[in-house]
């Protein structure tokens, strides 16, 4: 690949990762933030200089499955509208794109899940994430716009904003008398950040015209056993105090299939939990 990578929310938790293993990596960055262009903007989006760009990772939108079911109409006049000025932006001036969806499946009906498995979206944010993937299916097969969707399965590493599960219970095992989650029972696969960014960068060497590749570990751990395996490292062993309380339409089991991405990308998740947790720890203890 020739040109600058253009990365969207580069500040971001994953987006500032990102940016740095991609200058390991020798790459020319351009990263954007909604200081730099308001990608909600469709005019000044179309008049940003795309001379020297050669990939965009469209990252920027806003995330927190809790804030989705408050505000609705935001995440996708973010998330969906922002995407489509992306795609419109590329198609223009004929540049590739890596867009960042999320988990969108909904409840399972087989495990492990596959990309070709049923979309089925439980909650506003995954619906806005949707939106706009079929978008960019839409404009790959009908404009000729080169698209790769990654979708993510539960993303942890260090700097995640505490509002999210690992950080949260990190928090607790490290400073404070209790562990207090709403429910122990959901199992969930965890990927690295490192393993995400490295995925991502992939396929801007492996340029797809249209395809959506699963990042996850292929494995998958239950809140409390995530809670016990950080006790184990910190070397504690607090109580810990359940509230049973699902989130609405809580799913019980989630575990990628990543197989897609192994064959076409030669990506393999290389960070277990154990390993990411035992990082994050040692960043929090300084």
């Amino acid at each position: 690949m020739s040109g600058k990578i253009m990365i969207t929310g580069a500040s971001g938790f994953i987006g500032s990762a990102l940016v740095s293993y991609l200058k390991k990596e020798g790459e020319e960055v351009l990263p954007i933030d909604m200081n730099d262009l308001d990608l909600c903007d469709a005019d000044a989006v179309n008049a940003y200089p795309a001379d020297g760009i050669g990939h965009i990772i469209h990252l920027a939108g806003i995330t927190f499955v809790p804030r989705s079911w408050e505000e609705p109409a935001e995440f996708v006049r973010v998330n969906t509208g922002a995407t489509l000025h992306m795609l419109e932006y590329c198609r223009v001036h004929k540049i590739p794109m890596t867009y960042i969806s999320a988990y969108i499946y909904g409840q399972p009906e087989r495990l492990p899940i596959k990309e070709s498995d049923p979309v089925r979206p439980n909650n506003p944010y995954a619906k806005s994430k949707h939106l706009a993937e079929q978008l960019c299916e839409f404009y790959a097969k009908e404009f000729g716009v080169k698209v790769s969707v990654i979708r993510p399965f539960n993303v942890f590493g260090i700097g995640q904003k505490e509002n999210f599960l690992i950080p949260k219970i990190i928090k607790q095992v490290l400073f404070e008398d209790a562990i207090r989650v709403m429910d122990v029972t959901p199992y969930r696969d965890y990927i690295y950040l490192e393993d995400l960014v490295r995925g991502i960068y992939f396929t801007t060497q492996k340029v797809q015209d249209y395809d959506v590749f699963n990042l996850g570990s292929g494995e998958a751990y239950s809140v409390r056993e995530v809670v016990d395996l950080t006790q184990k490292i910190a070397g504690t062993d607090k109580d810990v105090i359940t509230e049973s309380a699902p989130r609405k339409n809580e799913m019980n089991k989630v575990l990628a299939d990543v197989s897609h991405a192994r064959e076409v990308l030669g990506w393999e998740p290389q960070i277990s939990l154990e390993e990411g947790l035992r990082r994050i720890i040692a960043d929090q203890r300084g």
